[in-house]
């Protein structure tokens, strides 16, 4: 599926630049197919978010459609850099969401580098050693290499797939989480007990986590507030509030948080 000159610049990045990130080694083939590839890369695949090694050639995942509120992902390969922007040559099955009528026609689009991001590991096996690596280094050093071993033996063959967050996070050296969801206690009935729910909610998404809040515990809509002697807007108002959080936290540049807010009476 990659050519070799691909390849060859790839690991010369990791080599240069990404010591935590597994390079491409004979035998690993594992790319995946169309949305399950796409998932992979843009979720899993650690990237060279800062651009340091972009060069002509490399694979990228990038927004094709930018619509603030159903943007389309999708990947293609790096023709032309120009000042921090890049021309890139979409892949054929995601052209269809390209809006510019000559951009879908020839399927070069141009991208700023914030729209964009370098595929680091392009093969499942590369995830798999580096979750390997991260996974195994809790265990006692004696062990450790014979667990890490059979860590990526079973993740390289899919008998054992962990969660999302597990994939893009260990071994990676982010501190983000490795639990996909959280279910948060009952919001406190108080202005400030919304605000430091709010606060937890945030940092659980922009690490990578879901979260579920229980909004029982809130008054409803019109019920009295005696301290500023006026009245609540109401739990489901709140949880509203707490909600758009999700379309203003991005996890990893990729995806949006999940929350389910259930006010229970």
């Amino acid at each position: 599926m990659y050519n070799q000159q691909l390849i060859d610049n790839l690991n010369k990045a990791i080599e240069s630049h990404f010591p935590l990130i597994a390079k491409v080694e004979e035998g690993m083939n594992t790319a995946r197919k169309g949305v399950s590839r796409l998932v992979m890369l843009d979720r899993y695949s650690l990237k060279d978010t800062a651009k340091l090694t972009l060069t002509i050639g490399d694979l990228v995942v990038l927004t094709v459609k930018e619509d603030p509120k159903w943007p389309v992902r999708g990947m293609g390969y790096v023709k032309e850099i120009l000042d921090h922007k890049a021309v890139i040559e979409v892949e054929e099955e995601y052209r269809g969401a390209i809006e510019n009528p000559q951009e879908a026609e020839s399927g070069l689009v141009t991208r700023d580098f914030n729209s964009f991001e370098k595929v680091l590991e392009i093969y499942y096996e590369q995830i798999a050693k580096r979750n390997a690596r991260g996974l195994s280094e809790v265990e006692a050093p004696n062990v450790r290499a014979d667990i890490q071993k059979a860590y990526e033996q079973e993740l390289a063959s899919s008998r054992f797939v962990p969660a999302g967050r597990v994939l893009y996070g260990a071994g990676s050296g982010a501190q983000v989480t490795f639990f996909n969801c959280y279910v948060m206690p009952f919001v406190p009935d108080s202005r400030g007990g919304i605000a430091e729910h709010r606060k937890h909610v945030m940092e659980i998404m922009s690490r990578g986590g879901g979260v579920g809040t229980n909004g029982s515990a809130l008054r409803p809509k019109n019920a009295p507030a005696k301290g500023v002697n006026g009245r609540s807007s109401g739990s489901v108002s709140w949880l509203d509030d707490i909600a758009k959080l999700t379309h203003l936290v991005e996890q990893g540049g990729s995806r949006r948080g999940k929350n389910v807010c259930v006010p229970l009476r």
